[in-house]
């Protein structure tokens, strides 16, 4: 059993060469020394609630409870979030120990229902970490709360005693978790967001004022840094909540809005004049840099921000975006009263992009872009406006956890196939132990509980790499033994640095040297409750190497497929979802025929497809961190993945928000205007096709040919071509219409620049 993974991160404080070399080597292994620090406090305070238990109340089942439940509070688990937060999830993590612990006694003396209800909680367990990350963290520590007491018996007379010892645990070492070295990577996120959201803010603010063009690095460096934090542990910090899926959409929309940001930059020659475009820029830096501000103040003291001024800020962005927004059609159909005047037009060879025609066009998009990133910021922050009350509040939160749960209840999700199959293997240990009556059986449960992985290959590996580690521990524990005798007073001065060894050593060295030296650390133990020698270390490894052994063998019976595969799975899925919600957004561009609520059921079928989709592929991510063992693919690779598909998607959902168009007149649309609809539809199916390729070849990288599909030109041509036409033909309508289809065609370009990245990320998987 291994503690808590280890927190990772990027600041100033872990770039900065540390001094002295020791320091040093433990810093490089330990970014921030958390688990350092978590060991360090876990060394004082276990032998504190240890020798209360054994000294103070002197029960065998009070001290047992005691010592572990200080162990997995101090080792096992460390939240996240502010300090109520955190509170409340350690209050949780108490309660349901509790009443595991009961539970697991009363069916200790009955086999067949012991079995049954190991089965039954470690799917409910391994399974609820799916809704919140907080409760994926601390199933390890929850789970030890119903295996310790299951796997020994004991009569119902013992909960009390057994209670008494995890009470006391829990009084000592949640106070002490709460207080000591509190900072946490869940507040390193909003700092990060706060950061990355001001960064882009400086940007626009500079843009607004005027000047020489701002330098976009700092702002780039930020977002990287954003991104890093982001990917930085195993679980990811957000859950199913509202506020919690929000937290985690805001990654991809910052990155969003900061592409959108360079755009403009790079088109900061045609729009340095224009006011409205000015007006949009201060408008959008005054968003960011307000919720900039309440994020980070979030972060600090954790509740619920007033967004008033957030929400009035946008207010004002929206009247500068649509202001922007009629001048510019104004401008572009004010010159129309006469069919075939066209001298506010540039002539067709002055037309390269959409920019020599609609000059604000990426400015009023990028204004677009923030106010989608400020509704989601809202939502994080907790506004009124996403939830007025706190019954309403409550209610949506159950209702996105019973929705991320229902989506998990098949077989093609990683979540449920992983916590059926964890839940099979501890019944199954559970069930070893009962019929072979091994002595001190619930190490059967426990190496289970420690080697079981998501593919029988890894589970495999790390069985081998456990009954190594608890052998090097056990070899070390002997000499310890031999070395100290069974006096109680030096057991006792040992015991914590052994602690400290057993919470350092999977941080700054291996999994089998944390294996090792929790075994020290048991074996310590176990000879100051029930003084036996070093035979507690050889029991250990026969126990281990049986538990091993039942999950090897239920890992091969159960879906032999890791979290490796299933991410594939999902990242074809989810590209094949995000693409076809695209397909359905550009095709209604301009098709008027189609009856308004068959245009929005359209829609919305699609795009609940696509988040679906890229809800899976999230949850398939986590998985795929969280597994110990080599990866097929550096993790560069697949976040570069990951926002690809991201990218499509809220393209998808920007081509959404494109000005309504003017339904005709009663006049057929010129031939022009048709072939450069027609043109568009094309590309987009080329761009389709060229992702159904990529998301298809993902599975099978060997043969397949990635290479992006440059366009040719042709589509310029064409637009241009209509453009003219349109302009010509004295109709705002067929010019609004031409106007469109260039916003598209510059989305569906954004997606063929893609394509090279994209398939230079992919190369990296062969």
């Amino acid at each position: 059993m291994d503690p808590a993974p280890p927190d990772r991160h990027t600041g100033a404080a872990d770039t900065a060469a540390p001094p002295g070399g020791p320091v040093r080597w433990l810093r490089r292994r330990d970014p921030g020394l958390r688990a350092t620090a978590r060991s360090v406090r876990a060394a004082v305070l276990v032998p504190v609630v240890f020798a209360i238990a054994h000294f103070g109340i002197r029960n065998g089942q009070t001290s047992l409870l005691a010592v572990f439940g200080a162990v997995s509070l101090l080792l096992f688990v460390d939240f996240g979030g502010p300090t109520r937060e955190r509170l409340g999830n350690y209050v949780c993590l108490w309660s349901v120990g509790a009443l595991f612990i009961t539970l697991a006694t009363l069916c200790s003396t009955l086999p067949v229902l012991a079995v049954v209800a190991m089965g039954v909680v470690g799917f409910a367990v391994l399974f609820a970490g799916v809704v919140s990350p907080a409760t994926a963290m601390a199933s390890t520590a929850t789970l030890l709360t119903f295996v310790l007491p299951v796997a020994i018996p004991a009569p119902a007379s013992e909960i009390g005693w057994r209670l008494l010892g995890w009470g006391l645990a829990g009084v000592l070492c949640v106070p002490a978790a709460l207080v000591v070295w509190t900072a946490r990577w869940h507040d390193r996120l909003r700092l990060c967001l706060a950061d990355a959201a001001g960064e882009v803010a400086a940007v626009l603010g500079d843009l607004a004022a005027g000047g020489a063009d701002p330098d976009p690095t700092t702002m780039d460096a930020a977002l990287v840094a954003l991104r890093t934090q982001f990917e930085a542990t195993p679980y990811r910090p957000t859950g199913a909540g509202p506020t919690d899926v929000a937290l985690a959409n805001l990654v991809s929309q910052l990155e969003w809005v900061g592409a959108g940001t360079r755009s403009v930059l790079a088109n900061h020659q045609r729009t340095a004049e224009e006011e409205h475009a000015s007006a949009i820029e201060a408008a959008a830096a005054e968003v960011l840099r307000l919720l900039a501000t309440s994020i980070r103040d979030q972060a600090a003291g954790g509740r619920r921000a007033d967004t008033s001024r957030e929400e009035a800020a946008v207010d004002r962005l929206v009247v500068a975006r649509k202001v922007c927004t009629t001048a510019a059609l104004a401008e572009l159909t004010g010159n129309l009263s006469a069919p075939g005047v066209d001298d506010a037009a540039p002539s067709d060879d002055q037309v390269s992009s959409l920019d020599d025609v609609d000059p604000t066009c990426r400015v009023r998009m990028l204004a677009f872009t923030v106010e989608q990133l400020a509704g989601v910021a809202l939502a994080a922050l907790g506004s009124r406006a996403s939830a007025s009350s706190t019954p309403e509040r409550w209610t949506a939160s159950l209702r996105s956890y019973a929705r991320v749960a229902a989506g998990h209840l098949v077989l093609n999700s990683v979540w449920f196939r992983n916590s059926l199959r964890g839940a099979v293997a501890l019944a199954v240990a559970v069930a070893v132990v009962e019929v072979t009556t091994v002595s001190h059986g619930f190490w059967v449960v426990l190496g289970t509980l420690s080697v079981l992985r998501s593919n029988a290959l890894g589970t495999g590996a790390t069985a081998v790499r456990a009954v190594v580690g608890t052998a090097l521990g056990f070899v070390v524990g002997a000499l310890v033994l031999l070395a100290l005798g069974h006096h109680d007073t030096l057991l006792w001065a040992v015991l914590p640095v052994a602690v400290l060894v057993a919470g350092v050593a999977p941080s700054v060295s291996s999994f089998t040297a944390g294996q090792a030296g929790f075994t020290v650390l048991v074996v310590i133990i176990f000879n100051i409750i029930d003084p036996v020698g070093s035979s507690v270390g050889l029991v250990r490894i026969e126990d281990v190497a049986i538990g091993t052994g039942v999950s090897v063998v239920v890992g091969l019976v159960f879906w032999p497929r890791g979290a490796g595969a299933e991410l594939t799975d999902a990242l074809v899925d989810a590209y094949g979802a995000a693409t076809a919600w695209l397909v359905i957004a550009v095709d209604q561009i301009g098709r008027d025929e189609l009856p308004a609520g068959q245009v929005a059921s359209g829609r919305r079928e699609d795009r609940t497809v696509a988040l679906g989709a890229a809800r899976r592929l999230d949850d398939a991510f986590r998985q795929y961190l969280a597994e110990r063992g080599a990866k097929r693919a550096p993790l560069p690779v697949v976040t570069r993945l990951l926002t690809g598909c991201a990218g499509i998607r809220l393209t998808a959902r920007t081509l959404e928000g494109l000005p309504v168009l003017i339904p005709p007149d009663g006049a057929p649309p010129i031939e022009p205007v048709v072939r450069a609809r027609e043109a568009v539809l094309d590309s987009c199916g080329a761009v389709e096709q060229w992702y159904a390729v990529f998301s298809g070849a993902l599975g099978d990288l060997a043969g397949a040919d990635m290479a992006s599909v440059p366009g040719d030109g042709s589509l310029t041509a064409v637009l241009a071509e209509a453009w003219s036409a349109a302009r010509r033909s004295g109709r705002p309508d067929e010019v609004l219409a031409v106007l469109r289809y260039a916003w598209v065609a510059e989305r569906l370009d954004e997606l063929s620049l893609l394509q090279a990245d994209l398939a230079r990320t992919a190369s990296h998987l062969r």
